[in-house]
């Protein structure tokens, strides 16, 4: 009898450790949007100084405080100094002293930077590569079902976190949280700290684990989690002119019907989920020009894979500069260094690789980029699968290999080349672009601008390669390379030009060609000649099909071209 006294007060115990314990705090006091910063980039580098300023000769590198001399190497108005490693500046000055332009490459990242002449020497500040993890903000939303129990859902201001994971179930012991979430390669828990009233959240992957400290946002705080407040009154204003070189104009003095602002309506916000931006020009003006998830006009936004339809404008510009350079051009004549003796791959020209139609056996692009060095040498090595210019495989590799075609066509560093040949002309003085480690830049994607100066380049492809009335790319190319020249997959049987998609939209009832430049997480230029119009957008639905498309279309099929009235 004595015996099962003492028994039964200790499985009271032992059950009370097994049992799962209750919150200790009331779960009405989760619900509602949370935010922490997850990650931060940091630069490497604070700032350049140049001096003097009338003839620079030296160059004073900051990083946190220490200084690096560099001695400049000058040719005429042209500044530059580099090492082995890759990092290198290089910079123009103008005749008159007034400017100088220049850009810094370290790290597989060639940079802008804005100068400004104060005294006797010209500074710069170096700015934090906007790479997607700069200020990655992280939302965890908890809210109650039907059931009354609790659920989450996390998310990002920069990409859409259903392509890594989504919150199943939610788990509450004591203070404690954990998730069941669709991914195991990540893990999330958190603690809820009842006096201080906020969440440490631990979220762990292969990069290790971070705990980071989440406060509830109050409702006016919601833009980067969702994409505009729900409580803002949508009031439509002429967009700001950007630059001498952009006029702007009212919907309704172009004939856009303001029946497009019914995509502004807080019912459709969950339309404009990951939507980073919108903006439209008709008859050469800007007229509609909107950023969502606390993004802003300033913001350098990747473009992704919408780039290589700038790279074609990039080769054609090489060839008004050297006339040698033509699309019949063998690939292997630009690469002398390696030592490739297979005849089919000896049949690969310019073309093939602006048309998608080199032949190479498609590669793994993440596996290029982090396993090999050489990312050119990687696709020009792998084995022949269609004979040359017969089948069209989208392939980021395959237009990569262009770029030793146009540095070696005008003897010019390629990212300074499209800088001082194509962005400065057009007033884009910011922008960042990936290099590879054998200091090539870069051509199927991952160059970073503002969404206002990619419309630039539909305004650019709408005047014929005119800007500001001057031939920046010669009006034949801008024809050819718009010029359906082979069968494309995506859509099925559409029409390809020069990395360029030829599609057609409805407009008023009345299909009409349109010229598109695409990158993945929803990076679209729209062009339609026919109406002088251009629709750009910029996105974070990375990886996610059908979101990345259907989203962004939908909005431009539904709102903006049923608005535009035809005469």
């Amino acid at each position: 009898m004595i015996k099962i006294c003492y028994i039964i007060p200790l499985l009271a115990v032992l059950f009370s450790f097994c049992s799962p314990k209750k919150a200790q705090f009331e779960t009405n006091e989760l619900i509602g949007v949370w935010s922490g910063l997850l990650f931060q980039t940091e630069s490497k580098y604070d700032s350049l100084i140049l001096s003097p300023a009338s003839d620079p000769t030296e160059a004073r590198l900051y990083s946190k405080g220490k200084e690096t001399v560099h001695y400049i190497i000058k040719k005429g108005t042209d500044l530059n100094f580099k090492d082995s490693s890759g990092f290198r500046f290089d910079a123009f000055l103008t005749q008159n002293e007034k400017t100088l332009h220049g850009m810094l490459t370290h790290d597989l990242w060639a940079q802008s930077l804005n100068f400004q002449k104060k005294g006797k020497q010209w500074t710069a500040k170096i700015h934090k590569p906007e790479i997607i993890d700069t200020d990655y903000l992280v939302y965890l939303e908890f809210y109650k079902d039907s059931a009354g129990a609790v659920q989450a859902n996390i998310q990002s201001n920069k990409e859409n976190r259903e392509l890594h994971f989504t919150i199943d179930e939610v788990l509450i012991e004591g203070n404690h949280i954990d998730f069941n979430i669709t991914n195991d390669r990540f893990g999330i828990s958190a603690e809820y700290n009842t006096e201080k009233r906020n969440i440490s959240l631990t979220y762990g992957n292969a990069g290790g684990k971070r705990e980071i400290q989440l406060e509830k946002l109050n409702d006016d705080q919601l833009e980067g989690y969702l994409p505009r407040s729900p409580h803002e009154n949508y009031v439509y204003e002429i967009p700001k002119a950007p630059d001498s070189t952009m006029q702007t104009a009212s919907l309704e003095d172009v004939g856009i019907n303001k029946s497009l602002l019914d995509l502004m309506d807080p019912k459709n916000n969950k339309n404009l989920e990951h939507i980073h931006s919108i903006l439209i020009t008709k008859n050469g003006k800007l007229v509609f020009e909107e950023y969502f998830h606390g993004y802003n006009r300033e913001y350098l936004h990747d473009v992704r894979s919408a780039f290589k339809s700038l790279a074609s404008l990039v080769v054609g510009k090489a060839m008004m500069l050297n006339h040698e350079l033509k699309v019949e051009n063998v690939i292997l004549d630009y690469y002398p260094e390696y030592d490739i003796n297979d005849g089919q791959k000896k049949n690969i020209t310019v073309h093939h690789a602006l048309t998608m139609s080199t032949g190479l056996q498609l590669e793994d692009e993440d596996k290029m980029q982090w396993e090999h060095d050489d990312w050119v040498g990687y696709k020009l090595n792998l084995p022949m699968e269609h004979e040359t210019g017969t089948v069209y495989e989208y392939s980021s590799g395959g237009s990569n290999l262009l770029t030793e075609v146009i540095q070696k066509s005008v003897d010019t560093y390629l990212p300074l080349f499209f800088y001082e040949e194509l962005l400065l002309p057009m007033e884009i003085y910011n922008f960042q672009m990936l290099t590879s480690p054998q200091g090539r830049g870069y051509l199927a994607g991952s160059f970073y601008m503002r969404p206002i100066d990619f419309t630039k380049f539909g305004l650019l492809v709408l005047n014929k390669g005119a800007w500001n009335g001057e031939p920046l790319i010669s009006e034949s190319w801008i024809k050819k390379s718009t010029t359906p020249h082979i069968k494309g997959s995506w859509p099925k049987n559409s029409d390809y030009g020069y990395l360029w998609r030829l599609l057609e939209r409805e407009v008023g009832g009345k299909q009409m060609k349109t010229i598109e430049a695409w990158g993945n997480g929803g990076q679209f230029l729209i062009i339609i000649p026919e109406i002088e119009m251009t629709i750009t957008m910029t996105g974070g639905n990375y990886n996610l099909f059908p979101d990345m498309e259907d989203r962004p279309f939908s909005i431009v099929n539904k709102y903006i071209l049923p608005a535009v009235q035809l005469k």
